[in-house]
């Protein structure tokens, strides 16, 4: 399974882009992408520039990225990680399958 993430231009090199998210740096093609600058936010996946994202999109995605993160650490209260998503249901929790239950259905 591929997640793309949010990365931010540091430096434009022809068709390619230097830039960087969540701890690491990487050189996307942005082939994909109208005109880039530095500075600008982009949603990459597989070495690609695959779609141009205000700042505020890219903290959106980033959070819920570490909501993901916290999930698959045991964390059960991750409301905080998507603050526009209607309040936690008052289904009981037993009714919900845990994170790797949905994971073990995917793979």
């Amino acid at each position: 399974m591929c997640i793309g993430i949010p990365m931010q231009v540091v430096e434009l090199d022809g068709a390619f882009a230097w830039c960087e998210g969540r701890g690491r740096r990487e050189r996307l093609n942005t082939l994909l992408l109208e005109e880039l600058a530095p500075g600008d936010w982009v949603y990459a996946t597989l070495g690609q520039a695959r779609e141009m994202l205000t700042p505020q999109r890219a903290d959106e995605i980033n959070l819920a990225l570490n909501g993901l993160t916290a999930a698959l650490q045991g964390e059960t209260n991750l409301d905080s990680y998507f603050p526009s998503l209607p309040a936690t249901s008052t289904l009981p929790k037993e009714e919900f399958p845990s994170v790797h239950e949905i994971l073990e259905r995917l793979t």
